[in-house]
């Protein structure tokens, strides 16, 4: 999860009367491609969020002759969005953070439906600069952060006696700060305030050698250029699991293996078939999603620049959608 908010807001009149895109379903242009009603892509605060929702539009736009907005927004407020038509789709949802929406909204109201697998396999855990875990072995797992003086290695101005625990954004969908108060571990929840600044606070660590813990995940580029190891937490329990729906704060245990899904306003096939069909059949496996988001966090690049030049790369994975 890594992106910078920007604001990406698309004037979609504008882009109707620029390109004569014509606001009506199914009507045939000169490519042979099908014109369109717009559809609004939703966004979260990480960059394969971004790079989803963007390669999607660069191939909707170009091939469907439709255009598309993209709205900057929180995971949670996604699904209000999604229920209430405001969105039309979202194509990275984390499980393990939404199993009480996805009740809700898709097996409950029905008005957001499930559109399948996005690809990859993604893991959140704690993490830890391997530096660290050859220093002190029992920090690989949580039973060695019991030690006062262990956790204490994290100490930081803000935190205290106590060890900092850093998470990213504050928006993300976590259970952090339970599992840290439900094992009794003598460590501080702070966040950083960005997915950036959680980066920076990484390579800080690294390049002065200073111990940092974190919320980290799989797959994300950052973890082939840094080696970091994964604190083992404990195993999931069915009381874990029943916390996970009850929402309750008794959360104690690992996180989940998340198998990232695609979801859409119910409404969205009738509205546009071809986007439906297309967002259906769209898939990345780890390998590409992290190559398009190290162009983004990595080079430099925008994440819509990332996408085009993505899709430009490779047609030959992405003409398999439009089949």
């Amino acid at each position: 999860m890594t992106f910078i908010r920007r604001k990406r807001h698309l004037a979609v009149a504008a882009v109707l009367l620029a390109t004569g895109v014509a606001a009506c379903g199914d009507d045939e242009d000169s490519s042979g491609g099908s014109s369109g009603e717009a559809v609004t892509l939703a966004v979260n605060p990480w960059t394969g969020s971004a790079v989803n929702a963007y390669v999607a539009k660069a191939i909707i736009e170009a091939e469907l002759d439709t255009a598309v907005e993209i709205i900057d927004i929180d995971e949670n407020a996604t699904w209000v969005g999604l229920d209430d038509g405001s969105i039309d789709a979202v194509l990275e949802v984390w499980p393990s953070g939404h199993a009480q929406d996805y009740e809700t909204y898709i097996t409950g109201k029905g008005t957001v439906v499930d559109l399948g697998l996005l690809g990859p396999a993604a893991k959140i855990g704690w993490y830890v600069p391997k530096f660290i875990v050859d220093a002190h072995p029992e920090l690989a797992t949580w039973e060695g952060f019991q030690n006062p003086e262990l956790a204490k290695l994290f100490a930081t101005a803000e935190s205290g006696d106590l060890g900092q625990f850093t998470m990213g954004d504050p928006s993300y969908v976590t259970y952090d700060e339970q599992i840290i108060e439900n094992l009794g571990l003598p460590l501080d929840y702070v966040v950083a305030g960005s997915e950036a600044a959680l980066l920076t606070a990484i390579d800080q660590s690294v390049a002065d050698q200073k111990p940092i813990l974190m919320q980290f995940w799989k797959p994300h580029w950052k973890q082939l250029e840094v080696e970091l190891v994964e604190v083992t937490l404990p195993e999931i329990t069915p009381e874990c699991e029943a916390a996970l729906a009850s929402q309750d704060g008794s959360y104690a245990c690992d996180y989940p293996v998340d198998n990232l899904y695609k979801a859409a306003n119910a409404g969205l096939e009738e509205k546009n078939a071809d986007v439906f069909a297309l967002l259906s059949k769209l898939t990345l496996t780890t390998e590409q999603q992290s190559e398009i988001a190290g162009y983004v966090d990595r080079d430099g690049m925008t994440a819509e620049a990332a996408a085009k030049k993505w899709v430009e790369e490779n047609p030959d994975v992405w003409q398999a959608w439009l089949a």
